[in-house]
């Protein structure tokens, strides 16, 4: 499934990323399957707007959530992840329009 990303957050350093969010929303209290994470992760590449604005790009996903009748995650849990996302990207140098 992630093997197909075209950007620099892909293979071993996707998994990482989705993992370091886990643990970061972990220690906040937030619980969440890792799978929902990577789902977020890669459906924002999949559409291509990983480099929109948080807002957007939540609003974005919960409309696929919502196609996909998973609606387990609202808006401002998919904004939770996008934040520590962005947090990782910024720790690995990568902007979010190149990953």
């Amino acid at each position: 499934m992630v093997d197909k990303l075209n950007g620099r957050l892909r293979g071993e350093l996707f998994t990482e990323c989705a993992s370091w969010i886990w643990e970061q929303l972990q220690e906040e209290g937030v619980f969440i399957q890792g799978e929902l994470i990577e789902f977020i992760l890669k459906n924002e590449r999949d559409l291509g707007i990983q480099d929109q604005p948080t807002d957007v790009i939540a609003t974005s996903i919960a409309s696929v959530l919502n196609d996909t009748n998973a609606k387990t995650l609202d808006a401002g849990m998919i904004a939770a992840v996008l934040s520590w996302e962005d947090e990782f990207l910024g720790l690995a140098n990568i902007s979010r329009a190149k990953s």
